[in-house]
């Protein structure tokens, strides 16, 4: 192959790659605003409940005891989930 036909498909794979750079930034700022609309109250109900859960997994009778505690679990979290969204609605 010439030199100028490298030369020219470095080019194109250069501009190839800009572009799907360019496409990467967007959608990571596309993202990181949709995490923002997220209000604090469920990131922190999502944090607590992802901290019981790996409380359970990791004690001494990890598994059996995250199926035994499940129901309470989700009960709590049904308790919860309509107090958050009232909260959420007020802020807005």
């Amino acid at each position: 192959m010439g030199r100028k036909t490298l030369e020219n498909q470095i080019r194109q794979l250069d501009d190839q790659l800009a572009i799907e750079l360019a496409l990467l930034k967007l959608d990571g700022r596309e993202r990181s605003t949709a995490l923002q609309r997220v209000p604090p109250l469920y990131w922190v109900a999502a944090s607590l409940a992802a901290g019981l859960l790996a409380g359970k997994l990791i004690g001494s009778n990890g598994p059996k005891l995250l199926i035994s505690q499940g129901g309470n679990l989700f009960r709590l979290a049904s308790l919860l989930m309509p107090s958050l969204a009232v909260a959420s609605n007020v802020s807005e």
